[in-house]
């Protein structure tokens, strides 16, 4: 794996991608909305927590956003937090349009990958509840604006639960996953798509250029995810969750008119797959409050007290991704979730 990251200082952010460097790493937030609708905290627009299309986080991210995949949206209102309110620290396209414009040259240099190889990547931030999914979007397919741009390359996914900083800065959380590249040359947008149980998700989005394919004539929508359920489920019963089964998801909103309904989406995740592979899902050292690992744990408590907990719950937690599928459009089923309308 090559990186082309020269002396790149960022201040910290709410949750993004690090390696490759995000085009909006330098912000303190970059969020988008979940689901249909669009509610109010004050005088900010937010997510609406009892919105179906929001809580059964399956990443149905809202018409604002229908042209700007990566954030930075022109419909999104605020006065408090940043430019754009709770949601776009960094403004909206027409403010920033290196940052949000993909057919625009990015403000970081361009990541290389060789075609076919497993890479590391990071993220850094304060992590917030949910899930997280990474997927890839070929310029010469689209123009990699819309979120239906990324569907078809969908790498792998990840559960998350509150996970803050062990210090005194809770923005210090850092963890690795892997992933394979596609068999397929050409330049590209990477995007990490968090659909957070908060008043916003988070997008981050990067620019990479593979090459090196053992078929240079490939293009095919063929590629491997991290055999996560998320990579090819369906919505429908919650009985039978599980890889080519029954997708993970939120059944219940967490509040109801502002109150904690006890039902948050780890609590739902967790009763539909077992603890044992809610941790196997997670993302290495991302649910300390269940999982155990090397940082502190947030929403539902200190490290190893959101029971139930893990066997021998501690300071280490490694996840059991990848796991990797082959994929395509026709074989694995996240791409769909639109079609099958919100079931709950």
């Amino acid at each position: 794996m090559m990186f082309s990251l020269f002396g790149l200082v960022v201040v910290q952010g709410h949750e993004y991608l690090k390696e490759p460097l995000a085009r909006t790493s330098d912000c303190l937030l970059n969020a988008v909305v979940m689901g249909s609708n669009i509610c109010k905290k004050g005088t900010d627009d937010v997510q609406c927590s009892e919105d179906p299309g929001f809580y059964s986080h399956l990443f149905q991210v809202n018409n604002a956003y229908s042209q700007t995949a990566c954030g930075g949206s022109l419909q999104v209102r605020g006065n408090t937090g940043g430019t754009q309110g709770l949601l776009q620290h960094c403004g909206d396209i027409s403010q920033n349009p290196s940052l949000f414009d993909m057919s625009l040259t990015g403000p970081h240099p361009t990541s290389q990958w060789q075609a076919g190889t497993e890479v590391e990547l990071r993220v850094h931030g304060f992590f917030h509840e949910g899930v997280m999914r990474v997927s890839l979007c070929y310029r010469e397919d689209s123009a990699c604006m819309s979120p239906a741009d990324f569907n078809h390359y969908v790498l792998g996914f990840h559960f998350t639960e509150g996970t803050a900083g062990t210090g005194s800065d809770i923005y210090a959380v850092d963890m690795p996953f892997k992933i394979k590249v596609p068999n397929r040359d050409g330049t590209a947008v990477l995007q990490w798509l968090v659909d957070a149980e908060d008043v916003r998700s988070y997008v981050s989005c990067s620019d990479v250029e593979i090459v090196g394919a053992t078929d240079s004539a490939a293009t095919s929508e063929e590629y491997v995810c991290n055999g996560h359920p998320l990579c090819n489920c369906t919505v429908g019963s919650v009985d039978s969750v599980a890889l080519g089964q029954s997708c993970p998801r939120g059944t219940a909103p967490s509040t109801s008119g502002g109150q904690a309904t006890g039902t948050d989406i780890v609590r739902q995740y967790k009763d539909q797959v077992g603890v044992d592979e809610f941790c196997a899902l997670c993302i290495s050292n991302g649910c300390p409050s269940t999982c155990g690992g090397v940082f502190k744990g947030y929403y539902q408590g200190d490290k190893c007290t959101n029971s139930p907990t893990i066997a021998n719950c501690g300071n280490v937690h490694q996840s059991g991704l990848p796991r990797y599928v082959q994929c395509s459009l026709d074989t694995c089923k996240s791409s769909g979730w639109v079609d099958s309308g919100f079931v709950v």
